[in-house]
């Protein structure tokens, strides 16, 4: 499967779509997005000897936690489910939903400190966001099989595919690698509450 569209967005802006924050917070950047033909996202993790769990996780062999590989992955599909949720809004109401990502990546630029970046491009989004009342969590067993382990100094990137939507029910396909190398994948299942709550004001 080719790579979806560029979408590059930092850890900032990553806080602004996902509730999670450190130590928690698994995801460190979006690479890419795609809503069609099949909504996708690339997201992923920079790994460091400095991260808390290594201090037990283990002592003498530095491990990361294929839990923490989960949740990443868990959190890079709330990520697409919340980029999908707003596309939609800005589609009921007739407007392009590429402003969607044009705003986003205004927002990168500021937190970029780069040349063009313009703080009312962004308003209704911001605006969105701070008022989301949506959720997701991840309902039932989460099938996930593990592959390779994860070390220090990986990058650990995040593959996810919204493959069937029934009502509030979403599946997801999921993968996690490092190098291009598959060290997890499986499937998730999910009730939503983003995507058929965000709407957008006029």
């Amino acid at each position: 499967m080719k790579k979806p569209g560029t979408l590059r967005l930092g850890s900032n802006v990553v806080e602004l779509l996902l509730p999670h924050r450190r130590p928690f917070l698994l995801v460190d950047a979006i690479y890419a997005y795609e809503r069609e033909p099949m909504p996708r996202l690339l997201a992923g993790r920079l790994i460091t000897a400095n991260e808390d769990i290594f201090r037990g996780h283990f002592p003498s062999l530095h491990l990361w936690p294929g839990t923490y590989t989960q949740e990443g992955l868990g959190q890079s599909c709330y990520l697409l489910g919340v980029l999908v949720g707003l596309q939609k809004g800005w589609t009921a109401l007739g407007e392009d939903p590429e402003d969607v990502l044009k705003e986003l990546r205004n927002l990168e630029l500021g937190f970029r400190l780069q040349a063009g970046y313009r703080p009312e491009a962004s308003t209704r989004l911001l605006e969105r966001l701070r008022s989301l009342p949506g959720h997701m969590g991840m309902a039932g067993s989460v099938e996930l099989k593990y592959l390779a382990p994860v070390f220090p100094g990986d990058r650990l990137d995040y593959d996810v595919r919204l493959v069937l939507e029934v009502e509030d029910l979403l599946r997801f396909e999921v993968e996690a690698s490092v190098d291009g190398k598959a060290v997890a994948r499986g499937a998730m299942t999910a009730i939503d509450r983003i995507i058929p709550t965000v709407k957008v004001k006029t």
